[in-house]
């Protein structure tokens, strides 16, 4: 299997790149801890948060989907949530189990899509439960920088839940697709 340097430049995947471009934006406006700083947090973070909803339905709607984005999308998805995660946990009181819960569920997931694509040539896909997790965990980890307190514990045992979950369905994946041969 190999990518083509032109699937770099599909738009999907730009977007997905841009998310990763924008990080060091973010934090260097949350680390300076201004109201004004904060807002401009805030938008980038929206468009991060946007973009990554919009990249796979352009993929779908412009037939742009490719084996980079396959690849790119999930792992610049955990890069991103571990980068807020490690921002919540040292700034914002983030428990440090449900940290290693989440570093645990990506690290898996990743050793095993990379096992998939080295011993069995195929790139998996992430499913609903992944993406959905991912999104949910977005939302706990803004909670948590904007610190509202009514709503981030609850948010957080739902991702936690979430998290357990997409554990379970990535397990019985890798097990299903290495029993495919």
């Amino acid at each position: 299997m190999a990518i083509k340097k032109s699937e770099i430049f599909l738009i999907p995947n730009l977007l997905t790149l841009l998310r990763l471009i924008l990080l060091p934006f973010i934090f260097y406006f949350l680390l300076k801890n201004t109201t004004k700083d904060l807002i401009y947090a805030i938008i980038l973070m929206g468009i991060v948060y946007f973009s990554d909803i919009f990249d796979g339905y352009l993929a779908r709607k412009l037939n742009q989907k490719s084996d980079f984005g396959k690849i790119l999308d999930p792992i610049v998805d955990k890069i991103v949530i571990f980068c807020f995660g490690l921002y919540v946990l040292f700034y914002k009181g983030f428990p440090l189990w449900a940290f290693v819960l989440i570093l645990i569920k990506d690290i898996s997931i990743l050793s095993g899509g990379l096992y998939l694509i080295k011993k069995k040539n195929v790139i998996p896909t992430p499913n609903f439960w992944g993406k959905y997790t991912a999104s949910v965990l977005g939302v706990v980890l803004f909670l948590y920088i904007l610190e509202i307190d009514s709503l981030k514990i609850l948010g957080l045992w739902i991702g936690v839940g979430m998290v357990l979950i997409t554990i379970f369905t990535y397990v019985k994946l890798f097990i299903h697709s290495m029993q495919k041969s």
